[in-house]
């Protein structure tokens, strides 16, 4: 984070909380009894082995282990800080992969997965209680609802965090609002990066998102998201200006319908040359029991030939198909109509899903993908994790597969 965004903010932080302090009454044992027990250690610990093979390159495999390891404490006069490292080791033979895009000369199937070792958060929050107001400040994750347009890319073993400013604030009944500038995107490829820009994104970008929850069974949410990413990846500054409702309704027998649209406007912005307006549209529908889960739903990134709706901070592989072919929008747009099911067996929750994949702009059909996700706990602080998928590609795009299989450990 630049020195004198973050000198000039802190400022500011301290002075309102200093303020507040001293006008108001002597804080509760409970909060401050006793700065050392305050103050907690945690962590986690990921072990996972991963396979690619993305028609026409080489397959790839490689096994790695991602800790973090931090310190937080609980709510001093208000304030909170957390710090927090994380190391990725290789643990197999790193020739057998690619962790950046184009390495080894683009020969082999990319997964991004490098050796790593860099300072994950660093971040002070402090919480007006009397304004209903938390702001943090630092290195931090931002995750917006499902972490569709902004989040942190948890999948990947090194996390996608961002050198920012976040405001929230709940004084007004029902209303949540969000407020984020972000000085510099940390991104998932880590600090030893071999091309400018996959490392980090400097940025002078605003996010703006509100939610109402005050009708009922719904959530209604507006946002915007003006990214300035300057030269760093100029082709993805833009403002994108969007609406959503989700919803959750009972229905006889012990069902529950659950469902969520959101539409959204995106403009070129900054140093951004591509001069485009395009859309995005997102609708679902499913079922909800206590043993099983299904739905269908569709989702679409227009295009005018040559330029796209684009998401650059998501968690997009949430989202299109575990493959992480369409983690970037296609530059003729996107359509991805899905289905899905889940269940419970074995003690593992499973969830099987369809999807059927082409150009919004000229309608080539880009094949079908079914993936499949299994997890179930072990114990009360670990869990293990088995992915698999499979796109059938069609015309111009090749066939992928990949599956992965990881065990999480926390404390």
């Amino acid at each position: 984070m630049r020195t004198a965004t973050t000198l000039t903010t802190l400022i500011a932080l301290v002075s309102v909380s200093i303020a507040q302090a001293e006008t108001a009454p002597s804080p509760s044992a409970s909060n401050n009894g006793n700065l050392i027990d305050s103050i907690h250690f945690f962590g986690n610990a990921r072990l996972r082995y991963e396979y690619a093979d993305i028609g026409g390159l080489s397959e790839a495999d490689v096994g790695s282990l991602r800790a973090y390891l931090g310190i937080k404490t609980d709510s001093i006069y208000g304030f909170k800080f957390l710090v927090e490292g994380e190391y990725t080791w290789v643990l197999t033979d790193s020739n057998r992969y690619s962790p950046f895009p184009g390495f080894l000369n683009g020969t082999r199937s990319v997964i991004a997965d490098p050796d790593n070792f860099e300072l994950n958060r660093l971040q002070l929050s402090y919480e007006a209680e009397s304004l209903d107001t938390i702001i943090t400040v630092g290195r931090q994750h931002i995750k917006l609802v499902d972490e569709r347009f902004v989040g942190s890319v948890p999948w990947r073993q090194n996390d996608q965090t961002f050198d920012a400013v976040v405001l929230e604030n709940k004084s007004f009944e029902n209303l949540t609002i969000t407020y984020a500038y972000i000085d510099q995107v940390n991104r998932i490829f880590g600090e030893n990066t071999p091309v400018s820009g996959l490392d980090h994104w400097d940025s002078d970008s605003h996010l703006v998102h509100l939610e109402y929850t005050g009708i009922e069974d719904n959530t209604l949410r507006a946002f915007a998201y003006l990214l300035d990413f300057k030269m760093s990846s100029a082709a993805n500054s833009s403002n994108t200006y969007g609406l959503e409702l989700q919803g959750k309704r009972e229905l006889n027998s012990g069902n529950k319908l659950a469902y969520l649209v959101t539409v959204a406007t995106q403009e070129d912005a900054a140093s951004n040359a591509m001069n485009y307006r395009e859309y995005y549209y997102r609708a679902q529908a499913g079922i909800e029991r206590d043993a099983y889960d299904y739905g269908v739903g569709t989702e679409v990134f227009t295009s005018d030939g040559k330029s796209s709706f684009r998401i650059p901070l998501g968690t997009n592989h949430k989202f299109n198909g575990f493959s992480d072919v369409f983690l970037t929008t296609p530059a003729k747009g996107l359509v991805d109509y899905y289905a899905w099911i889940g269940t419970k067996a074995l003690g593992f929750k499973h969830k099987l899903s369809l999807h059927k994949f082409h150009n919004e702009s000229g309608g080539t059909d880009l094949g079908w993908e079914v993936d499949y996700v299994a997890a179930r706990p072990i114990g009360e602080n670990a869990k293990v994790v088995i992915k698999g998928a499979h796109l059938m590609g069609n015309g111009p795009q090749r066939d992928v597969t990949r599956a992965s299989a990881e065990i999480n450990y926390s404390f």
